[in-house]
């Protein structure tokens, strides 16, 4: 029987209003009461997991930036995998179409060449927001990972453009259709994932992930049972057709079959 769930947020644990629904607050409550485990695996920074954290009550581990940082439960730094300064420095000094925003974390701060409404409104933390900066001026040395957002045929030309600048040097992947992101190359939450198992102690077939977008494709291979939500992209759908959906996230989908885990223990 499963001892861990290993969940992303934004179109899995999160609904349509970048929250986490009373139903499944309840649900992971029961989940760690059986004493199963629970851990959020996201793209986004530490500073606002740890916000979703403290929505469910005691510490859980946390991987986040897609894998370029875990914290064990009480918060300590299991893993850690920085973007390589020479390419940050080199992406920072690119020109891109002014209709793109390009992002980049670092363990502090969210910086960006402009702040764009849409993707503000996704914020969790009112006190983490980007601040707008010319990303060449920057001090490159500690980025986790860089990431921008527009449309989609604009981010294509970004991915062509990266992957034969840096070839097998980076981990280029779609959180969202909007969303291009850049890592190390051995960076994804895949390997993340084993990273908490050995840690914990659990093995891969022990877990059960949820996820809905390619940047969770690595994770959900790793793991002995995928979950994929109604939402998923199309593209994460065909890569693991095998797999289970569950409902989407605005129906709770991760609670549900949690629910339904602990319905048959």
């Amino acid at each position: 029987m499963y001892q861990i769930a290993i969940s992303d947020l934004d179109g899995t644990l999160l609904g349509p209003d970048h929250q986490v629904s009373n139903e499944t607050k309840a649900v992971v409550k029961q989940w760690k009461q059986s004493g199963k485990k629970f851990v959020i695996a996201t793209g986004r920074h530490y500073i606002e997991a740890k916000q979703i954290q403290d929505t469910l009550g005691e510490p859980i581990p946390l991987i986040t930036s897609n894998g370029a940082r875990v914290h064990d439960q009480d918060g300590n730094i299991v893993l850690q995998q920085n973007l390589p300064q020479d390419i940050a420095t080199a992406i920072c000094e690119m020109d891109f179409d002014p209709a793109v925003q390009v992002n980049l974390f670092t363990d502090q701060q969210w910086y960006a060449n402009f702040s764009l409404q849409a993707l503000m409104g996704m914020s969790i933390d009112s006190n983490f927001m980007c601040k707008e900066v010319d990303l060449k001026t920057l001090d490159q040395s500690n980025t986790i990972k860089i990431f921008f957002w527009g449309e989609r045929d604009k981010l294509n030309q970004i991915y062509n453009r990266l992957n034969d600048a840096f070839s097998d040097r980076v981990n280029l992947t779609f959180s969202l259709d909007k969303c291009l992101e850049v890592m190390e190359a051995k960076t994804n939450k895949g390997m993340a994932v084993d990273a908490v198992l050995n840690s914990m102690g659990f093995t891969a077939e022990q877990g059960i992930a949820f996820g809905d977008g390619m940047n969770d494709v690595e994770m959900l291979r790793k793991i002995g049972t995928p979950i994929l939500m109604a939402n998923s992209q199309k593209d994460l759908l065909n890569s693991l057709p095998n797999a289970e959906v569950t409902k989407s996230s605005k129906e709770h989908g991760v609670a549900v079959k949690l629910a339904a885990i602990l319905g048959q223990a």
